[in-house]
This record gives structure tokens, C-alpha cells and sequence, in this order.
């Protein structure tokens, strides 16, 4: 058994407050908790008992918080572990969070990032999407599954691109065609998939020319 001597509220979150049982810092929790459980200075607690209380209470709110965010959006396990973190939880009850939520199957990074890549590489070169990846905290082994998964990028997945970008240009003479060479190439794009695919884009859009002209 101990006394509390002091229960002060955090500078820095005032619906959480620290407590002290014998002079000393014993543990930190919400408020409210301390209100439910009737706690109060100078009374008589069983410091393990309460610990665990505090400890299970923690754990609740932490997941159902964890719950929250995903339910609105879908994340990462880092952008879950992120948003969390924000809310000063302690480093055990949120892996034990995470812990939980990942068997749950409510975060899931492989499958995040197959997801991510069928909806991205009609846009973007993989080159671009892998860095997105990497920023979101998806691990170097998930990439390597994932890209080897999906093998290298089509001909679909530039083509209606550089298409677009053509029209910019008033004529295709060599400097335009260099440009936008240029363009695609800093996009992380195979050099050998953007001339191919400009190639074809030049095709289909003096075929579009022709049928324009031919209905004239």
C-alpha cells in the first residue's frame, strides 16, 4: 500500500495529471480515471493494482483511437504510429497498440503498398511511387516484394502521359522531343520505355491530326 501525496496536472495536457505515492512520482494517467476510481490525496492505494488499471485504461483508449484513425482513412503502420505519438502515449502501451491493430489486420503495409502501386502507375513512374513509399514508412523488404511482384513497368503506364504532354508542343521537331525526353527521364522512367512510348504517343496523335483534317 502506498499514500497519495500529490496528484498534479500536466503542463502540457491538462486532462492528464501525474501521480506521486510517498513523496515520489508513481505513475501518469487521465484525469478522468482518477475521478472513476475515487482516487484523491492522502488516500490509500495498492500502487500495483492501480498500475494495471491505469495500464489497461491506457491501452483502451489508445485503441480505440488507433480504431478511429483508420476507420477514416487507410494508413501506414509509421503514419498510425505517427498520428498516435501525437497524443503522448507511452512507448509500450502504443507498440502494444500496434501490436494489435497489425493482427487485426486493420493496418497492413504489404497490402498497402500493392494497393498503392495499382492505383499510382498509370501516373507516376515506379521510381516515383517507390519514394512515396519509402516516406510512408514502408520497409525495404516490402518494397523489393511488391516491385518484384509487379515487374517492370508497361507501355500502358506512360503512354496516355507523354500523349498529353506532346500536345504542348506546337511542332515535334528534335528540341521538343528532347524536352520532353527530359521530362519523363527525371520522373525515374526507363529511357528505352519513354522513347518507345513517345514514338507511339507521335503515332496516335497524327492519326487524330488526319481524322480531324479527313471530317474538315
Amino acid at each position: 500500500m502506498g499514500k497519495i501525496t500529490s496528484i498534479e496536472v500536466q503542463k502540457r495536457n491538462v486532462n492528464r495529471v501525474n501521480v506521486y505515492v510517498d513523496e515520489a512520482f508513481t505513475f501518469a494517467c487521465d484525469a478522468e480515471l482518477i475521478y472513476k476510481q475515487g482516487i484523491q490525496k492522502d488516500s490509500l492505494i495498492d500502487v500495483e493494482e492501480i498500475k494495471e488499471i491505469v495500464k489497461e485504461d491506457e491501452f483502451i483508449k489508445c485503441k480505440n483511437s488507433a480504431l478511429r484513425t483508420v476507420e477514416k482513412t487507410y494508413k501506414t503502420e509509421k503514419e498510425l504510429r505517427d498520428k498516435l505519438q501525437q497524443s503522448l502515449i507511452d512507448t509500450k502501451t502504443l507498440e502494444e497498440t500496434i501490436s494489435y491493430v497489425r493482427t487485426c489486420g486493420y493496418v497492413d503495409d504489404l497490402q498497402y503498398a500493392r494497393d498503392y502501386i495499382y492505383f499510382k502507375k498509370g501516373r507516376k513512374s515506379f521510381l516515383q511511387i517507390k519514394m512515396e513509399l519509402q516516406k510512408k514508412g514502408i520497409s525495404s523488404q516490402v518494397l523489393e516484394t511488391v516491385f518484384e511482384e509487379e515487374g517492370g513497368q508497361e507501355m500502358e503506364d506512360i503512354l496516355m502521359q507523354i500523349k498529353k504532354y506532346m500536345r504542348r508542343f506546337p511542332q515535334l521537331d528534335y528540341a521538343s522531343r528532347q524536352k520532353i525526353y527530359a521530362h519523363f527521364a527525371r520522373k525515374g522512367y526507363n529511357s528505352e520505355l519513354i522513347r518507345e512510348a513517345m514514338t507511339k504517343a507521335g503515332e496516335l496523335l497524327e492519326e487524330e491530326s488526319d481524322t480531324e483534317n479527313f471530317f474538315y
